[in-house]
């Protein structure tokens, strides 16, 4: 090609190197506050264009060009073209969005291009070592265009099915930067004739990358309108839990003040035997509504991280995640509230709302718990009662005490087994051991109170009261061959009234 070493020629590679320099610069920057690799891709397809197009300066002598050309390091100059097309292609997927329109497409494309720039690389360099810049070219020439060609025009067939407006600027792009790339190329073949054929591969560049800058910034519009909307989200759920726990709260508040106010006047009658009797009563409904408060309240942090990370899923703009655990932490909420309207549960539903609380409690923990649930298929879980939200405590505890601190696999179980009469349920966790976990919290400053093992116990008690059973637990450590902890095991015998009369 012709350079033109006119100040209108200096002018016009000036405003085009410079322009796409400051737009590699821009992409860089947005990537590393936002890790998105929209910006990445595009600022290494602008960067790798002004590499390429150095030798077209008309600051540079013409004898220095020509020598470049007809050297064996002009191999390069084609292995640029393929590289910077592909992360053009990798621009395209991310911007789009294909691997959620299209993910079949956009999975093979991926691979596709990826071994694409791998075998011209390596062909590349053979070409160079061997000083045969020829094979390289027929490879750019009869291979690479023609085959470019072809993606171009699938990729202009599959965008335009995508069904936002982002296409719009994409189709345009392509468009208007392929035609004239391919004008400037038939130039520079001298099948069309043109003194300055580069002069169209800039403008097209120009206006391609021009347009495709107005994208990025239409598109950082549309994830910021997409994150308020998120927020809002979020901050409308929080307003209508903290609603629904005062109503709960102030609920429960005016049934403990008409309680007093009858044990007052039972007091003031100086009614022995009804004395007595609300005095049972009251302590009945004390203890209910304490475990109904504690139910209702049930760790306020938990809710609080669960809508946390919820809201980062819908602020990656990963809905399908956000939706799937935001169904999952509706239906858990539903059913403590359900739970909290009597004292006892079928066994089933206890273990079903474990099972929700275990997978919200996962993305926390970046899904790296296994949890297994196994059961006795003889046994009816249906028929077995027992109070609602009583293992959640133990969950709790396994993962926060015994898990956290816990490098490599992390494992809680849950197996219920024997028969009707006598049902043996065991949570086991391998995590660092009661020790350890003491040994832990004594370090720390802040120490997390653990009250939950306590009401548990006080939950049993009352319920065994109440329904004439002998449910129990007890708490075992489990060691390794080598004596060492190796995690933790509590065991709920549930024994039917039947046995215990």
């Amino acid at each position: 090609m012709n350079l033109d070493v006119t100040l209108g020629g200096i002018m016009l590679w000036g405003f085009v190197t410079s322009g796409l320099t400051i737009y590699s610069m821009i992409c860089s920057l947005i990537y590393t506050q936002t890790k998105q690799k929209v910006f990445l891709y595009y600022g290494l397809y602008n960067l790798l264009v002004v590499l390429f197009i150095l030798k077209n300066s008309p600051l540079i002598s013409q004898e220095w060009v020509r020598s470049y050309l007809e050297s064996d390091y002009f191999i390069f100059n084609w292995l640029i073209q393929v590289i910077y097309n592909s992360l053009l292609f990798f621009f395209y997927i991310e911007f789009l969005e294909m691997k959620t329109h299209f993910p079949r497409f956009s999975k093979y494309l991926s691979k596709f291009l990826r071994v694409l720039m791998v075998v011209a690389t390596l062909w590349g360099i053979v070409a160079f070592v061997t000083s045969n810049p020829r094979w390289f070219s027929i490879f750019f020439n009869f291979g690479f265009i023609p085959l470019m060609t072809v993606m171009v025009v699938a990729a202009l067939w599959i965008t335009a099915r995508i069904p936002n407006n982002l296409k719009y600027f994409i189709i345009a792009g392509v468009v208007i930067y392929q035609v004239l790339a391919y004008l400037s190329l038939l130039m520079s073949y001298k099948i069309i004739y043109s003194s300055f054929p580069i002069f169209y591969f800039y403008l097209g560049v120009v206006i391609e990358s021009t347009i495709f800058m107005l994208a990025l910034g239409y598109k950082i519009k549309l994830l910021y309108a997409e994150k308020l909307r998120a927020q809002q989200l979020i901050i409308e759920e929080q307003k209508n839990l903290q609603l629904l726990r005062n109503n709960q709260q102030a609920e429960l508040e005016h049934q403990l003040e008409i309680k007093v106010n009858q044990l007052r006047q039972a007091i003031e009658q100086n009614e022995a035997e009804k004395l007595k009797s609300l005095s049972l009563a009251y302590d009945n409904e004390i203890s209910q509504l304490r475990l109904d408060a504690l139910r209702s309240q049930m760790n306020p942090h938990f809710i609080f991280n669960a809508l946390n990370s919820i809201k980062a899923y819908l602020i990656d703009n990963n809905k399908e995640k956000a939706i799937y655990y935001l169904n999952k932490f509706a239906k858990l909420i539903r059913k403590i509230l359900e739970g909290s309207r009597t004292d006892s549960v079928a066994l089933n539903d206890e273990l079903e709302t474990i099972v929700l609380y275990m997978s919200i409690e996962n993305i926390r923990f970046e899904e790296s718990v296994e949890f297994n649930l196994t059961t006795e298929p003889s046994i009816d879980l249906s028929a077995v009662r027992i109070p609602s939200l009583i293992l959640q405590p133990f969950i709790e505890n396994a993962l926060w005490h015994g898990l956290m601190q816990k490098e490599g696999k992390r494992c809680i179980s849950i197996d219920v087994s024997g028969n009707p009469g006598e049902i043996r349920l065991a949570i086991a966790d391998n995590g660092i051991g009661r020790q350890n976990a003491r040994l832990q919290s004594e370090k720390k400053t802040f120490k997390r109170d653990s009250l939950g093992i306590q009401f548990a116990q006080e939950r049993l008690d009352y319920f065994n009261r109440i329904h004439h059973a002998a449910y129990a637990f007890t708490i075992e450590d489990i060691s390794n061959e080598a004596g060492e902890p190796a995690g933790t095991r509590v065991v709920f015998l549930l024994k039917s009234a039947s046995k215990n009369a």
